[in-house]
């Protein structure tokens, strides 16, 4: 697991959920400070910790470490198709601002 990545991919789910490191840190159980070596000091979780933080997000810890794209990968063959993986990878780039502007449209262009 990279350590940019990881971090990279935690303050994306972060944002999506709209919960600062404090927050998440107490919702989570997991000290704040943990969470701080993690985001600032570059440092990486335990195995524990990866297994709190999926749980947490519902995502495997494979999505974590950027082992993969999907956030949520089962066995069985996945039937979401390419097109869907890019649209979701460019998505989770965006901030807040612009994925709100893409679900509005999205809404409109499927309730004209």
């Amino acid at each position: 697991m990279e350590k940019n990545n990881f971090i990279e991919i935690f303050n994306d789910l972060l944002s999506e959920e709209g919960l600062n490191r404090r927050q998440f840190a107490e919702k989570c159980g997991i000290p704040y400070t943990t969470v701080i070596g993690w985001t600032s000091l570059n440092r990486l979780p335990d195995f524990t910790a990866l297994i709190k933080i999926a749980n947490f997000f519902n995502c495997s810890i494979d999505y974590l470490a950027g082992r993969q794209d999907d956030f949520k990968q089962t066995t069985e063959q996945s039937n979401v198709f390419t097109r869907e993986k890019t649209l979701l990878k460019y998505f989770r780039a965006l901030d807040s601002e612009n994925k709100d502007l893409i679900i509005k449209i999205a809404h409109n262009l499927k309730h004209p």
